[in-house]
């Protein structure tokens, strides 16, 4: 899991074990594994190709929380690049459309999800 720093790539260690390829981790549980320490977009992609080369799936499940607020984080995002004039970071997305760094985290972690 080269590219990853140490820290996350316990997380995905931790997501992973118990599982056996082929298998589905879903994105609620990456997200809570990330919970509030400071990732970028990056990093985040980063963490979803390495489970997946691991042969796990990575899954939004029916109804997950991410889906609620990918909208208002995408329009908030938007929003902070044309005014800062460079990518916002998580927590300014959050402060803007009125959500949780983790749950900006997870909003941007479906959106990569979705580019796939």
């Amino acid at each position: 899991m080269s590219g990853l720093r140490p820290e996350l790539a316990a997380l995905v260690e931790d997501l992973v074990r118990g599982t056996a390829k082929g298998d589905s981790i879903t994105l609620d549980a990456v997200g809570e594994a990330i919970g509030t320490r400071a990732i970028a977009p990056p990093e985040i992609d980063a963490m979803l190709s390495a489970i997946e080369a691991r042969g796990r799936r990575v899954v939004s499940a029916e109804g997950g929380r991410g889906e609620l607020h990918l909208k208002s984080v995408v329009a908030a995002a938007r929003e902070l690049r044309t005014e800062l004039g460079r990518p916002p970071r998580p927590d300014e997305i959050a402060a803007r459309a009125g959500l949780t760094t983790a749950e900006v985290q997870h909003a941007l972690a479906l959106a990569r999800i979705m580019q796939r």
